[in-house]
């Protein structure tokens, strides 16, 4: 009896212990899948939040390729624009290039002082101009400048030192240049005295006057009252003007 009552005690404690195993895998399944019900429902709505992210991507997408798409119209046109600006820009350099060669001829049949200069600084303009080197206000600004050191020549009055070339010559002496209508040459030995004729074509030519003795000894007397060698005075100047030749 007493072996049959441990065998049933011993078995009601497996009972127990089967029914609180029982009960714990049960509470843990319960906790397991509480716990799975929460991970589904955060990764639905995580897929929630994943969809309509996506959503406002591609409509953020689609608005930046339709305005991608306005950018590239908008960019043909002004490349349009742009070239249509470059080709009118081209044309009209390339015309008042043409307008600034044009004024070598009357530069080089100016008043012949510096001409060379002058002519050699219209002729790099209107290359660099042609050329897209410089632009045309540059141009401009640049034409303007050597005209109004032409314009400046006729309000300045220089003595200066250098060679004439006279018949097969080539005389050393000094120069009285007064504005841009009037010059005279003396030689270093006072031989030969030249003054700057008008022929009547409208050029300048060098009149010899080393054989009139009363022009000679007049133009001598301009030379040393300019180059200060005398009491300053007036003095008569020869002008000459085209029609007349003198």
């Amino acid at each position: 009896m007493a072996g049959a009552q441990e065998t049933v005690e011993s078995v009601r404690r497996q009972i127990k212990a089967v029914e609180a195993e029982t009960a714990r895998e049960k509470n843990m399944h319960d906790a397991e899948k509480k716990r799975h019900a929460e991970f589904v429902e955060v990764g639905r709505k995580k897929v929630q939040a994943l969809s309509s992210q996506n959503k406002t991507l591609k409509a953020e997408i689609d608005s930046l390729k339709a305005e991608l798409g306005h950018i590239a119209e908008v960019r043909q046109k002004t490349m349009g624009t742009i070239r249509w600006y470059e080709s009118r820009k081209a044309k009209y350099n390339e015309s008042f290039a043409k307008v600034i060669d044009s004024l070598v001829p009357v530069f080089e049949s100016d008043f012949p002082y510096r001409n060379e200069e002058t002519v050699k600084s219209v002729k790099e303009i209107a290359d660099q101009l042609h050329k897209g080197v410089i632009e045309a206000d540059d141009a401009l600004n640049r034409t303007l400048e050597v005209f109004y050191d032409r314009i400046r020549l006729g309000y300045t009055t220089e003595v200066y030192k250098g060679f004439l070339q006279v018949d097969a010559r080539s005389v050393p002496g000094t120069y009285l240049r007064y504005g841009a209508v009037a010059s005279v040459f003396v030689s270093n030995d006072g031989n030969d005295v030249l003054w700057l004729s008008r022929t009547p074509d409208g050029g300048y030519a060098w009149k010899n006057v080393s054989d009139d003795l009363a022009m000679r000894t007049v133009l001598k007397d301009v030379m040393k009252v300019a180059e200060g060698k005398t009491a300053p005075r007036l003095v008569t100047i020869p002008v000459a003007f085209p029609k007349e030749g003198e």
